[in-house]
């Protein structure tokens, strides 16, 4: 029971439960909105969806299925004031401003002289470390204490060192939260009350402090009584919190105790109790303050103790799309609660629409995706067939691999201004692409991209444009995607990243000439043109094209002026070992690598002592600039979903052709050691050879290596030393391992 007393903390609640906001989808999913919408939620409500994901939270696809399943009508329908913020605890942190925030200075330092510690001393935090509410709720009792008449130095003492108390216990309570073993809770002291003969506000200052020490302390019996006192007193400071925290002490204690030892008939009972002793404070005009904490308190006493009774009664409730969902935040406790159902959720599917269309979307992700998918988007079609609604339309849509024609003329016949119309329109254009129709793929994406989409929204888009791409130059204007993170953070973010779709062509779909005419794409950022060119510049030595190696090297030469230099050596050399030597030095004075990555630095030159021979670890297939992962284990190793497809811009024979002598390729770090050693044998002058040996033998030492490179790094510091010991380098490797 954690988002469900956030609730309370506007009411000084004293709950030190805190929520989390939900999972991780894969590491693609930085270009999508997975588990919760790039969306504002107001609009999110109102119906503005983009393409839900199987990965989102259970409160924003009930969101989703509630606009789909009202169609236009839902951004008229009542609930859209801030109703999802609360629902999914965005409203209050998601949780994260629970206990610990900074005590007031001038309390920290009364503190520090009573307890005679140095300012800043860690102990002194506990004055804050009860919920934020609590503490500013504590505060203010303290400067209203202190503007009294009859405020001694000795009183405020007093109370300041029975807050520190409550703080310790609040402090321990979190602590034991997070306790391990056999770990046993800390001994603590509670306030000491203060002298009969004080004058009764400074008493009753005080009586409060130790019954909200004993609540901390989970001394409920003892705590229940002293705020029923509290409650009882006329006159009394706190006489409005009384009743209401003593009925927090007794919902406390029965959700404390572990429910599944308790029998449902007892706990139902003990439930009607607390809702009546509620009841009474509801019916209080004079505790009117209180009212909306009780009614909160009750609904999370009701989830906390009685789960099954309340989960039944929430899923009776939101059955109904036209019912408000936010309204005493049912869709938030129903969050919770579905959360922590388990193994009941197959039971559940069969008795409710809502929940049957969640789990369906939600069964097709995580690792079992390519077994559950297929069965998930069997039943969603089956559901649509016998429902004809929007929401199994587009759940059928979203799980499909194929579909039959009344499943597309379905799709095309939805409406614009239907709240699921972006999606499907989305899930049309993979399925006309799947299905071998990609001029009507591309018309769908080219419409769709002249609205304003969210980032991850748009990306989706730019994905299935990228993948019917008519030609290299028109799949370069869809290659680049917003990191929706980044978005999220930063409104001007940009589409300056690559997915894996863009990857797999830029590195494993391409040619060099493909590579070079990619490169002078102007629309391109002028970073990632230049990565391009030199990846073309390294492939073209390593091929022996030179016609191609100095086209690539002058694009790259105009991408990146001081490269020039490294540019005109190549085109004056007149054999294919001095042209590849030339091009894999230039790479490491410029970290350019035969291989692209996710973002594009720069182009710069690199500090002689960085630089390594990092530009690929392999050419086959899936590899990546970090590492090697085989096609087929993608979706296992990353939970994916559904990854992006890459464009077939032609000139495979020819890419095969390059691919296939790449792969039998070494390393970056083995070609280049190789290289340095042969070129030292017939160039023993070079006064770039002991900076070259000295890169070979660090570049040995991480990444990726081939199996002989314990011997080329020995052989490489052997010759280092032998022929140039007096050289900055050969001092500065000391070591061949």
């Amino acid at each position: 029971m954690k988002r469900i007393f956030l609730a309370l903390a506007a009411a000084l609640a004293w709950m030190a439960d805190a929520g989390a906001s939900g999972g991780y989808g894969p590491d693609y999913t930085m270009f999508k909105a997975w588990s919760a919408p790039d969306i504002p939620l107001e609009r999110f409500q109102a119906g503005e969806l983009g393409v839900p994901q199987p990965g989102m939270q259970r409160v924003y696809l009930y969101t989703a299925w509630r606009a789909i399943a009202l169609g236009r009508g839902v951004a008229s329908s009542p609930g859209l004031a801030g109703g999802l913020a609360r629902a999914d605890g965005s409203a209050f942190g998601h949780g994260w401003k629970g206990a610990g925030t900074e005590p007031d200075p001038a309390l920290a330092a009364r503190l520090a002289t009573l307890l005679h510690l140095p300012p800043g001393d860690p102990a002194l935090r506990k004055l804050g470390a009860c919920a934020p509410a609590s503490t500013d709720h504590a505060l203010g009792v303290f400067r209203s204490a202190s503007a009294r008449a009859d405020a001694t130095p000795a009183r405020l003492d007093a109370w300041v060192l029975a807050q520190y108390r409550v703080g310790e216990a609040c402090q321990a309570a979190d602590d034991w939260r997070y306790r391990y073993g056999s770990d046993k809770p800390p001994a603590l002291t509670a306030p000491a009350p203060l002298a009969v003969g004080e004058p009764a506000y400074w008493r009753q200052l005080n009586d409060y402090q130790r019954a909200a020490w004993a609540f901390q302390s989970a001394h409920y019996a003892d705590s229940t009584v002293l705020f029923e006192r509290i409650g009882a007193t006329p006159g009394h400071p706190m006489r409005e919190l009384g009743a209401y925290l003593a009925l927090r002490s007794e919902v406390r204690n029965a959700v404390a105790a572990d429910i599944r030892k308790v029998d449902p008939a007892r706990r139902e009972q003990q439930a009607r109790a607390l809702e009546q002793r509620g009841g009474a404070i509801l019916g209080d005009a004079s505790l009117a303050s209180m009212h909306e904490p009780t009614r909160a308190l009750l609904r999370a006493m009701r989830a906390g103790l009685t789960p099954e009774t309340r989960l039944r009664e929430l899923n009776r409730y939101l059955d109904n799309p036209a019912a408000d969902p936010y309204a005493l935040d049912r869709l938030g406790d129903w969050a919770i609660l579905v959360d922590s159902a388990g193994t009941q959720m197959p039971d559940l599917q069969t008795g409710h629409d809502f929940i049957d269309w969640i789990e369906t979307l939600r069964g097709c992700r995580g690792r079992t995706a390519a077994m559950a998918c297929p069965l998930a988007a069997a039943h969603a079609g089956e559901r649509w067939q016998q429902t004809r609604s929007h929401p199994w339309l587009v759940a059928a849509l979203m799980l499909a691999e194929s579909a039959p024609p009344a499943l597309l003329e379905a799709g095309l016949a939805l409406e614009p201004g239907d709240p699921g119309y972006v999606t499907v329109r989305y899930h049309l254009a993979r399925l006309l692409r799947l299905g071998g129709q990609p001029g009507q793929a591309r018309a769908i994406a080219d419409a769709l991209l002249q609205r304003k989409l969210s980032p991850g929204t748009r990306n989706l888009f730019r994905e299935e444009r990228f993948a019917v791409a008519t030609s290299v130059r028109d799949a370069g204007m869809y290659l680049l995607r917003t990191n929706v993170d980044h978005a999220r953070m930063a409104p001007e973010a940009r589409e300056d990243m690559i997915n894996d779709d863009g990857l797999d062509w830029l590195n494993g779909g391409l040619p060099v000439t493909d590579l070079i005419d990619l490169a002078g794409l102007a629309s391109l950022p002028q970073a990632l043109r230049a990565r391009i060119a030199g990846a073309a510049w390294i492939r073209a030595s390593l091929l022996d094209k030179p016609e191609q190696g100095r086209q690539a090297g002058a694009l790259l030469a105009q991408l990146v002026p001081s490269s020039a230099d490294a540019v005109a050596r190549h085109g004056r050399a007149t054999t294919a070992v001095e042209r590849r030597h030339i091009v894999l030095a230039a790479a490491l004075r410029f970290g350019l690598a035969a291989q692209i990555g996710m973002s594009a630095e720069p182009v710069a030159p690199v500090a002689p002592g960085e630089a390594t021979a990092s530009g690929w670890c392999s050419f086959r297939p899936g590899s990546r600039l970090g590492e090697v992962v085989p096609v087929g284990e993608r979706e296992a190793r990353g939970f994916g979903w559904r990854f992006p497809a890459m464009p077939d811009t032609g000139h495979a024979p020819l890419r095969q052709q390059e691919l296939a002598r790449l792969r039998s390729m070494k390393t970056a770090t083995g070609t280049l050691g190789d290289d340095v050693m042969a070129w030292a044998a017939r160039h023993p002058a070079d006064p770039e050879l002991p900076w070259l040996l000295y890169v070979v033998v660090q570049s040995t030492r991480g990444g990726c290596l081939d199996p002989d490179a314990g011997s080329l790094s020995r052989k490489a510091y052997t010759l280092l030393h032998k022929r140039y010991g007096g050289s900055e380098w050969a001092a500065r490797t000391p070591y061949y391992y």
